[in-house]
C-alpha cells in the first residue's frame, strides 16, 4: 500500500516541483493583480504623482482619466487577477496582461526609475511576474511560434503540426471562391458607405479607405494560385 502511495505521489502532476513553483508564481501575479486593481475599484487610491503637473508620469496618468481609459484598465487588471487567482483561463489572463505590463515596466523602470530608484524594482517585478506566467504555461502558446502556419477556425480542432499553408485539397486554380468574392463585396460596400457617411464634404473616399482591401485581395489571390500550384504539382508527379 505504500509503495502505491508513493507511485501516486510521484506521478502526481500537483506534487511536482514544477507545480509548486508555478503555482506559486501564479498566485503572486494574481494577487499583484488584485492589489493593483482592486485599490483604484474598491477603495479609489490614486497613485501619489497623480495631479502632479510637474511630472511626465502624472500628465500621462492624468490623461488617460480624461480618456477614460485609468479606469479600464483597472477593472481589467481587477477581473484578470481574480481568472490568475482561481486557475481560469490563466494563458488568456497573462497575455491579456502583457500589454499593461509593458507600458507600466517601461514608465518605471525608464522615466522614474533614474529619479526614484525604487521604481526600477517595481517595474522588473511587473515585467518578471507576467513574463513568468507565461513561460509557465508556454506550452499553450508553442504553436503560435510556427513560422508558417494554415487557417483554422476557433471551432476547429487543432492541427498542431506546422506545415505550408496550402490549401486543403488540391484543386485546379480559379479566381477565388463564390464565397470569397461574396465576402470582399459586402466588406467593400460597407467600407465605402462607411467612408463617405463619415468623411468630411472635401474628403469623401480618399484612396486609403478603398486601396488597401483591394490591394490585400489582390495579394491573397496571387498567394492562393502559388499554394495551389505547389499543392498541385506533388501530385500530377506521382
Amino acid at each position: 500500500m505504500k509503495k502505491i502511495n508513493e507511485g501516486i505521489e510521484v506521478n502526481n502532476p500537483n506534487t511536482s516541483a514544477q507545480w509548486q513553483i508555478v503555482t506559486w508564481i501564479r498566485l503572486l501575479f494574481g494577487l499583484h493583480l488584485v492589489y493593483s486593481g482592486g485599490a483604484y475599484v474598491l477603495l479609489g487610491y490614486l497613485p501619489p504623482i497623480w495631479g502632479d503637473a510637474t511630472s511626465m508620469v502624472g500628465r500621462f496618468h492624468m490623461s488617460l482619466d480624461e480618456l477614460g481609459l485609468y479606469p479600464i484598465v483597472k477593472y481589467i487588471e481587477l477581473v484578470l487577477g481574480l481568472l490568475v487567482l482561481t486557475n481560469r483561463f490563466v494563458p488568456l489572463a497573462a497575455a491579456a496582461e502583457l500589454p499593461i505590463t509593458v507600458i507600466i515596466s517601461y514608465i518605471n523602470i525608464f522615466v522614474q526609475g533614474p529619479i526614484e530608484h525604487r521604481h526600477l524594482f517595481t517595474g522588473v517585478q511587473e515585467l518578471f511576474l507576467n513574463v513568468a506566467v507565461l513561460v509557465s504555461y508556454g506550452a499553450y502558446f508553442r504553436t503560435m511560434l510556427y513560422p508558417q502556419t494554415r487557417p483554422q477556425w476557433l471551432w476547429q480542432e487543432l492541427e498542431a503540426e506546422p506545415g505550408h499553408a496550402a490549401p486543403a485539397s488540391a484543386r485546379p486554380f480559379t479566381l477565388g471562391a463564390p464565397q470569397t468574392w461574396a465576402f470582399f463585396l459586402i466588406f467593400m460596400v460597407l467600407v465605402m458607405t462607411a467612408s463617405w457617411f463619415l468623411g468630411t464634404p472635401t474628403r469623401r473616399w480618399p484612396p486609403r479607405d478603398y486601396v488597401p482591401p483591394i490591394l490585400a485581395f489582390v495579394g491573397m489571390l496571387i498567394s492562393y494560385r502559388i499554394a495551389s500550384n505547389l499543392s498541385i504539382k506533388p501530385s500530377r508527379a506521382g
